[in-house]
C-alpha cells in the first residue's frame, strides 16, 4: 500500500492516461471524453491510490466486480451508476474487463466562459457530496445518449468541435444536477427502517474489519442489536451478520485476487486471530479454500 507521501498526483487526464497504460490521448485542451470499453486490453485494471486535478464523470451501464474507493470509502455500485471525482480527492479502483459506459473529464477551465462558478452552479461537484448516484432506468438512457453524441463530436473534427462540447457538458451537468436533486429529496423522504438500514451499510464499509459483532453497529445507532437485525433482514432479505459477512468476503477476495500478501497477512490485515479462522470463514462462505480461489484466479 502507498503512503500518503507517495501518492501520485495526476494533473490533466493525458497524464492519466500514460500512467494506466491507456493509449488514448485528448486532442483538446482541458476536456476528453471516452467509452470505457475502449480501456480494453491494454488499460491496467488495478490501480493504487492517486489525485487528479480534473474533474472525472463516469456514466457507467455494466459494473461487473469493478469496485471504486474515493477518500478510503468503497462506492455502492448499483445496475446504473454515475459516479463524480473531484480534484484533490485520492481515487483508486478495480475495473471489471467488461465494464461498461463513458468517462468524461474536464478541468474548470475548459468551462470557464459559461459556468464561472462551477461548483455554486453544479454543488455535486463539491467535496463533501454524495460521489455516487443511481439514476433510474430513464435518466441513465438520457445521460447514455447525451455521452455517446459527446463521444461522437469529440471524435470527428469540426470548426465548432470545442465551442459544441462546451455547450453539450453544460447540458450533462444540468442533468446529472437534477438526478442529484431528486436524489436528495428521495434522501429526505426515507422512513426510518430505510435509513437505519442505509446507515448500517455505510457503518459496514467503515468498521467491518474492526469488528465483525451486530451488536457494535448497533450501538454505534443507538438501537438494539435485536431491532438492527430484523430492520435489515425486512429490507434486505439478509441478516445483519450475513451483510457483514459478505462485505469481510468481498475484501477478502479482493486481496485473493490483487495483492501479493499471503493467507496469513490477509487473515490478520482483515482482523482473524489465526489464519485457520480466515480459512474457515472463507471456506464457509465460499465453497472454496483460499488458497483454490487464489490458484483459480
Amino acid at each position: 500500500m502507498m503512503t500518503k507521501t507517495e501518492i501520485p498526483v495526476f494533473d490533466t487526464s493525458n497524464d492519466y492516461h500514460e500512467a494506466i497504460g491507456f493509449p488514448h490521448r485528448s486532442h483538446i485542451p482541458n476536456f476528453d471524453v471516452y467509452s470505457i470499453e475502449r480501456l480494453e486490453p491494454s488499460a491496467r485494471r488495478c490501480m493504487p491510490p492517486y489525485r487528479q486535478g480534473f474533474y472525472h464523470i463516469g456514466l457507467l451501464s455494466y459494473v461487473g466486480e469493478s469496485k471504486l474507493n474515493i477518500n478510503t470509502d468503497w462506492l455502492a455500485l448499483g445496475e446504473y451508476t454515475l459516479w463524480f471525482v473531484v480534484p484533490g480527492q485520492v481515487f483508486s479502483w478495480v475495473r471489471d474487463e467488461k465494464m461498461a459506459g463513458y468517462n468524461i473529464m474536464f478541468k474548470k477551465e475548459f468551462l470557464m466562459h459559461v459556468v464561472p462558478n462551477l461548483v455554486e452552479d453544479f454543488p455535486f461537484l463539491k467535496m463533501s457530496e454524495s460521489k455516487v448516484l443511481l439514476p433510474t432506468e430513464e435518466e441513465h438512457s438520457s445521460l447514455l445518449f447525451d455521452a455517446q453524441r459527446m463521444n461522437s463530436v469529440f471524435d470527428n473534427p469540426h470548426p465548432y468541435q470545442e465551442k459544441m462540447l462546451e455547450g453539450m457538458l453544460v447540458s450533462f451537468l444540468y442533468f446529472c444536477k437534477a438526478v442529484h436533486e431528486r436524489y436528495k429529496s428521495t434522501e429526505n423522504h426515507l422512513t426510518r427502517a430505510q435509513m437505519i438500514t442505509q446507515q448500517f451499510e455505510i457503518l459496514v464499509d467503515k468498521m467491518y474489519v474492526d469488528t465483525k459483532n451486530v451488536s457494535d453497529y448497533a450501538e454505534e445507532l443507538n438501537i438494539t442489536p435485536n431491532y438492527l437485525t430484523t430492520t435489515v433482514k425486512k429490507l434486505t432479505g439478509k441478516s445483519a451478520k450475513d451483510v457483514i459477512q459478505e462485505r469481510l468476503l468481498v475484501e477478502s477476495k479482493s486481496l485473493l485476487k490483487f495483492s501479493g500478501l499471503d493467507i496469513a497477512e490477509i487473515a490478520y490485515r482483515l482482523n482473524f486471530q489465526e489464519p485457520t479462522h480466515f480459512t474457515r470463514f472463507f471456506k464457509k462462505l465460499s465453497g472454496t479454500t483460499p488458497n483454490k480461489f487464489r490458484q483459480a484466479e
